[in-house]
């Protein structure tokens, strides 16, 4: 099956909840039953994309931007990528599955986010993984302020370092054997997280304004 894609029929100028766009809701659904899901309460899915494909567990946004939020929420299983920026949101309250951003991602992304996997080869925004309890979020670009607030487990992999966190402990520097079998599963995807392959990081512990068992791994060099 070809991956199920998404492209705009003209460009937005504002906010567009996209949380309906999941493998949960649209897998066993036909193209035809896909295109006239509600994507809101005034809009189909038709009326605002392209729906080509009908692999569900394989879900493409193509020409993606900035006013396109919460893709990816409430995600369990399956592949979301982004084939440019994206809003607000991005994989919020995610228990499973991988989401590739190719672009740059908006605020919280990762928010009270379990399970699962984020890979951003762009910026992100601010709160970037907020209250998550577990999983990975990883970014090659340029992070926001509150980087990790209230984060409680779970693993942010930076490429360029963050601004100072002040409830994040410094752990100094280490070599982590098991980056390598992280870096492993990237090579699943085509993304220029699979070109990954420095296992030595800058650490960091925290949030310490709560349960502070997540960690801020800054690699050395890419």
């Amino acid at each position: 099956m070809t991956a199920l894609t998404f492209t705009l029929k003209q460009p937005l100028n504002k906010a567009l909840d996209c949380s309906r766009l999941t493998s949960a809701i649209l897998e066993g659904k036909t193209p035809p039953q896909m295109k006239d899901l509600a994507l809101n309460t005034k809009q189909k899915i038709s009326d605002v994309f392209n729906v080509t494909g009908e692999d569900a567990l394989n879900i493409v946004f193509k020409d993606a931007n900035q006013y396109l939020t919460n893709i990816g929420q409430n995600m369990r299983k399956g592949l979301i990528t982004l084939e440019g920026d994206c809003g607000d949101f991005l994989g919020v309250k995610m228990q499973g599955g991988t989401i590739i951003c190719k672009g740059n991602a908006g605020d919280r992304v990762g928010d009270k986010m379990r399970r699962g996997m984020v890979l951003i080869e762009g910026n992100v925004g601010n709160y970037c993984a907020s209250s998550m309890m577990a999983g990975t979020i990883g970014v090659l670009g340029t992070t926001g302020d509150y980087l990790g607030f209230g984060m409680k487990r779970g693993t942010l992999l930076l490429a360029k370092p963050p601004t100072d966190q002040i409830t994040w402990v410094d752990c100094g520097m280490h070599s982590l054997p098991y980056l390598k079998l992280l870096f492993k599963s990237f090579a699943l995807f085509d993304s220029q997280f699979s070109k990954l392959s420095a296992t030595r990081v800058h650490r960091w512990m925290g949030d310490i304004s709560g349960l502070g068992k997540a960690e801020i791994l800054v690699l050395s060099s890419i």
